[in-house]
């Protein structure tokens, strides 16, 4: 099997589209329809859809490409560092991470990288939904919460601590001395399927979970910290957001005998790091300055 016709596939993937691979690759994209097509015709397999709008892989595609990656990239690297392009921190990085997660946890070391590495170009998609990284071409993915099992590789990064917290103002009004009384107050908090929240609240060996009906709901978290800073309920909120708000004394921070468990932050990514330099450097990077947000 031809390994250029690998390449330019893994790259077509990459890049999302045959157009944007074709000028990454400076080749007509003509060129790369006829390699994809060959190396369909070679393997028997079928490995992308396409469609005037988008192109999908198939499963056979998916598995295909995910063996390739690595390997291509690792070639890539190597090929470079022969010519003599010792600096190999440069290319387009592609991130997705939890809508409002960059602004407040990312955005220095963004600019920072940027200033280090100026060849550097940063793609940043803010969704809480799961991206495919393979599919859409993304390098990684900032992740909150338990992971599923899968290919991808994973580093665990920290916990985000989470606290109940209200505003000065509104806590005058109410009484809050133990869980029980949040059924009996008004809550702020993020959009779910659920027509309620949950606030699974832990002291010593003792837990209590009390089942609210949000008096107001939003999809984003800064949306949240803003409606409870300005007094319009009680709120759970991760303590890197808040923490301002409570040293400045806007914010009071109830039931602090009361714990939520830990919530897990990984960075996952379809390729081993080991294998780029340019990888390497921005996920040491995010890593660092995530962990010191996070403490």
């Amino acid at each position: 099997m031809d390994i250029q016709l690998i390449h330019y596939f893994v790259k077509i993937v990459q890049c999302g589209s045959f157009t944007k691979a074709g000028e990454s690759l400076k080749i007509p994209k003509s060129t790369l329809s006829k390699a994809v097509a060959k190396l369909e015709r070679e393997t028997g397999t079928k490995l992308l859809i396409r469609s005037t709008r988008k192109q999908t892989l198939t499963a056979a595609g998916r598995e295909f490409y995910q063996a390739c990656m690595g390997p291509m990239q690792t070639i890539e690297d190597a090929q470079k560092s022969l010519y003599g392009q010792d600096d190999l921190i440069a290319g387009t990085i592609k991130i997705t991470v939890p809508e409002d997660f960059e602004i407040f946890l990312l955005s220095s070391c963004i600019q920072q990288l940027g200033e280090q590495y100026p060849e550097l170009k940063f793609i940043i998609k803010s969704t809480n939904d799961v991206v495919d990284l393979v599919g859409e071409g993304f390098d990684f993915a900032v992740r909150i919460g338990p992971l599923e099992e899968s290919n991808l590789k994973v580093r665990t990064i920290g916990y985000i601590k989470l606290a109940t917290v209200v505003a000065k103002d509104y806590l005058e009004k109410i009484t809050l001395e133990c869980p029980g009384d949040l059924a009996k107050v008004r809550t702020v908090g993020l959009t779910s399927a659920k027509s309620y929240q949950l606030w699974n609240l832990t002291k010593d060996n003792h837990s209590e979970v009390i089942k609210t009906p949000l008096t107001i709901e939003t999809n984003q978290i800064t949306s949240v910290y803003k409606l409870t800073l300005a007094g319009a309920g009680v709120s759970i909120l991760p303590t890197f957001l808040c923490q301002k708000g409570i040293d400045s004394g806007e914010l009071v921070k109830v039931l602090a005998d009361w714990h939520y468990m830990d919530v897990p932050v990984s960075l996952i990514s379809p390729l081993s790091t080991i294998n780029s330099v340019r990888l390497k450097v921005v996920s040491d990077e995010i890593i660092k300055a995530l962990r010191q947000s996070l403490s």
